[in-house]
């Protein structure tokens, strides 16, 4: 007999249980009289009224949701119960029999060694005197499948509908196993919600904040339709095929994976903290039916067949519900959600049918008889392929076409990237097995590129299609920027014409992607951001979970090798941090022991809370480096060593890092004539001036001095300077780095290589927030030297300045066509051009120039002279999601 855990009646099964407290019954919720572990989440019993749960953003919480019951079994709990958890008392690394043996082990588990290659490895002379538990390549796999197991594989065989070459094997696991071992993961449980809330920018309720799925709508109205106290989660499927043969072989995968929606979106992106697991291997044979129309159809409901199959359990749970463990060991009330006439078996005429109704053809789709889905709410936009493969097919298409493709590659050819971005040397239309990131890189630029060739409204088109795209990949959204993503699609519907007219488009405007964005706005109101459905970190899993596994074996039976290196590789991770959690544990108690009588109250107070242990070793991702923290250290003097001056230095909204020693030790007279600047000698002269009347720094290219004489004659030069910032979303968190060059007139750049920034010009806005934009108080200037006079501490830059070219009827100056300020080059009556020297921390941002081709770009040009040789750049606000948010925040 099995007692319901709320009101105590008795049941004979564990499905009557789940049956009667599904039940839409209001219940006495008292509860049992066990302990419960506490959790981080929203309070249950949260008041009705809002509440700034979070600084600047109100929380509405859904009240008597997620209830919380005792006895659940925690990551831990679940490795103290394996069968071998006796010899683990006195060897916590059995069945080896060291930390060391386990960690060498570990990698050879870990690696791509064949089994050949281990016994060679383990026949060394070097390791014959040293006592290990395995002496071959097959007794190391015997000891790696004592280890504890996670979701475990199954493989049972198919009966298509037809005929095939080869039996149908479906390699799968038990979906409810793998979301379990997602919510008791130790990595994830701060990162793991459960309550759906909702979030104004204010108590007022007048503006509604989208990020996270439980966030949106649709988690909402899920939980009104479940009993009191039960528990969302939000199931998130991924399918896509790969392939799995190198250069021959065509063999293919077809991986689905699974995650939590109820885990934050930044960890489940990660693809290193295994917030996606894979469920299943869907088949892919080869059906004899002579056909080609007919085997598309017969795969299709193939596919289907198999994920019904797989998914049963989860429909079962979203119908009944079904009790599972939390992080923390809890127990909660679990419930998951994600027409034809003709004989669908007459394959023939069923295919003229669904044709005709632009179906394809699956009678029994996965989602038929799964509680609240609705595939219009649950399939979600998808930015990799609804963004960026869109932009390849259709909008890079559309420009080639406009403005012809050898000029449309030659403008590509021309452009000065900055360092870590893409070039494209010899342009972009013949480019072939082109990836996602090509795609990006592409848009970076093609609004800039066509500008000048093209109808104005054919590039007002274009760029409201990319500002929806970019406007789109925003982390978090409110009602006002929702208002603004749809205001750019219908300006591209507005335009789009243009396209057609330019001959670009001959064929409808029948295209799915396209159609398919009209859904954005209302599936970030129903599911929170769309950038945490994007295929990026299931494409990146691929390569672990599929590719690696793959090559790894034989080239033969790739699904069963796949899934026993998987098998392997889950085994030690789950190895590794249950040993790591135990040994700290131990090393606790140790240090409790033996403080334990003469502790005072000011030392309880300092011990480290136990629930909370260190998993940065254990977590692949590598952060990127925050000079931020780093500027930190060396203020409070935790870098003794650091020599003086300090290379790595910030500003309130800029870090900057130059390496220690200087590219050129220069006279100021020589650094004038390889830099071409005839005039440093002045504009020095000008700095030192300002700094000691402590008059603001401009780029005006005024001479109030006479006298030009210098205390100094040497300086250090650096040909480059690396710039963060925090993101534009999250001012805690750094942005990636950015290198600033500076480099003087060569063999290889006869006009030399120098980037564009923005500056702060303005002493009444130094500090400002929004300093990457083009708003007042900033300028756009192209950073030609970086410089320290020889035994000082100042550390400056010569710049030359643009100047914003006024736009007619536009307030703002931003060009109507492409969504982008026009500059040129700054001069002096003379034609020379405007310089100054400024200290390097007025810089605030590398910035991207595109020149400004016209109708038709100099054949004489090429991408060492373009920048030099032209007087009007577009400032390409689409180099940088980071610099578009903030350049397009100041311009509105």
């Amino acid at each position: 007999m099995i007692s319901c855990l709320r009101c105590g009646k008795r049941f004979f099964s564990e499905t009557n249980v789940l049956q009667h407290m599904n039940q839409p019954t209001d219940w006495d919720l008292n509860p049992p009289s066990p302990e419960v572990h506490e959790t981080e989440d929203f309070t249950m019993d949260a008041p009705e009224e809002v509440i700034p749960l979070v600084p600047g953003k109100f929380v509405k919480v859904y009240e008597g949701s997620s209830e919380v019951f005792p006895g659940g079994k925690s990551f831990m709990d679940t490795f103290h119960e394996d069968q071998y958890s006796g010899e683990r008392r006195s060897n916590l690394y059995f069945p080896f029999a060291s930390q060391q043996e386990w960690q060498f082990a570990s990698w050879l588990l870990r690696s791509r060694l064949s089994l050949t290659a281990i016994d060679s490895l383990l026949a060394l002379d070097i390791l014959q005197g040293i006592p290990l538990s395995f002496r071959t390549g097959k007794q190391l796999r015997a000891c790696a499948e004592v280890l504890p197991s996670g979701p475990a594989w199954l493989c049972e065989e198919m009966e298509p509908e037809s005929p095939t070459k080869h039996p149908v094997r479906l390699f799968y696991r038990q979906p409810l196993e793998c979301l379990q071992s997602l919510l008791s993961h130790p990595l994830l449980t701060p990162h793991i919600s459960f309550i759906p809330r909702k979030v104004w920018m204010s108590a007022a309720r007048v503006c509604r904040i989208y990020d996270e799925w439980l966030s949106g709508d649709r988690a909402w109205e899920i939980q009104d339709a479940l009993p009191r106290g039960a528990t969302v989660l939000g199931v998130v499927l991924s399918s896509d095929k790969t392939n799995i043969s190198v250069m021959t072989g065509n063999r293919m995968a077809h991986p689905v994976l699974i995650s939590l929606a109820n885990i934050d979106a930044s960890i489940r992106s990660k693809t290193s903290l295994h917030g996606y697991l894979l469920l299943t291997l869907l088949p892919i044979p080869k059906f004899v039916h002579k056909t080609t129309r007919v085997r598309g159809l017969l795969q299709d409901r193939l596919i289907h067949q198999a994920l019904n199959r797989v998914l049963t359990p989860l429909k079962t749970a979203a119908t009944v519900g079904i009790m599972m463990s939390d992080p923390a060991g809890n127990l909660r009330y679990s419930i998951q959600r994600a027409c034809a006439e003709q004989d669908p078996f007459d394959y023939k005429n069923f295919i003229k049918v669904i044709r005709a109704l632009h179906l394809n053809g699956v009678v029994e789709p996965v989602w038929k008889g799964w509680p609240l889905s609705e595939p219009s709410d649950f399939i979600t936009p998808e930015p990799l392929h609804h963004f960026h493969r869109f932009s390849w097919d259709h909008d890079t298409r559309w420009c080639i076409l406009a403005t012809r493709a050898a000029e449309f590659d030659y403008r590509f050819s021309l452009l000065q990237t900055l360092v870590g971005y893409r070039a494209f040397e010899d342009g972009v239309s013949k480019l072939k097995q082109v990836t996602g990131c090509d795609h990006r890189a592409v848009q970076h630029y093609i609004v800039g590129i066509i500008a000048g060739s093209v109808p104005r409204h054919f590039l007002t088109a274009i760029h409201s299609l990319m500002d929806f795209r970019y406007l789109a990949q925003v982390p978090m959204f409110t009602d006002d920027s929702l208002t603004e993503l749809a205001s750019a699609l219908q300006d591209f519907y507005d335009n789009k014409d243009a396209i057609t007219a330019a001959g670009a488009r001959k064929d409808s405007w029948e295209i799915p992607k396209l159609e398919l964005l009209q859904s954005i706005v209302p599936s970030i109101r129903l599911s929170g951001a769309v950038m945490q459905w994007s295929a990026d970190p299931t494409e990146h899993a691929h390569v672990q979970e599929i590719k690696v596994p793959a090559r790894a074996g034989n080239n033969r039976d790739y699904y069963n090798q796949i899934t026993r290196h998987l098998d392997r590789a889950e085994k030690c991770l789950r190895f590794d941090i249950a040993t790591y959690m135990e040994s700290k544990r131990g090393e606790e108690d140790l240090r409790v022991d033996e403080i334990e009588g003469n502790e005072t109250e000011q030392d309880k107070e300092h011990e480290p809370d136990e629930e909370e242990f260190p998993t940065d070793h254990l977590a692949t991702t590598q952060s990127p480096i925050n000079y931020f923290t780093i500027v930190d250290a060396l203020m409070c003097g935790c870098i003794p060593n650091a020599p003086r001056l300090y290379r790595t230095f910030s500003t309130a909204t800029t870090a900057f890092h130059l390496s220690t020693k200087p590219s050129l030790r220069l006279s100021v007279d020589e650094a004038a004539i390889m830099f071409n600047l005839p005039d440093l000698h002045a504009a020095i002269s000008e700095y030192l001036h300002r700094l000691e009347s402590g008059m603001p720094h401009r780029v005006s290219g005024v001479r109030s001095q006479q006298d030009h004489q210098l205390p100094f004659d040497r300086l250090q030069i650096w040909c480059k300077v690396r710039v963060q910032q925090m993101r534009y979303h999250s001012r805690q968190t750094p942005d990636t780095l950015q290198t600033l060059r500076a480099f003087h007139p060569s063999t290889v750049n006869p006009h030399g290589l120098y980037d564009a920034a923005i500056v702060n010009a303005d002493p009444d806005r130094i500090g400002c927030s929004e300093a990457r934009s083009a708003c007042p108080g900033h300028s756009v200037v192209q950073l030609r030297m970086i410089f320290r006079p020889l035994h000082s501490e100042l550390l400056a830059a010569y710049v030359q300045r643009f100047d914003i070219v006024a736009q007619q009827g536009n307030t703002n100056n931003c060009n109507t066509g492409t969504g982008m300020y026009l500059v040129r080059w700054a001069v002096r009556s003379n034609g020379s051009r405007i310089g100054d020297v400024l200290p390097i921390t007025l810089i605030r941002s590398p910035a991207h120039l595109i020149p400004h081709f016209g109708k038709e770009a100099h054949s004489r040009l090429t991408s060492q002279t373009s920048y030099e040789l032209s007087s009007n750049f577009w400032l390409n606000k689409y180099w940088s999601k980071e610099f578009y948010y903030a350049l397009s925040s100041s311009s509105r």
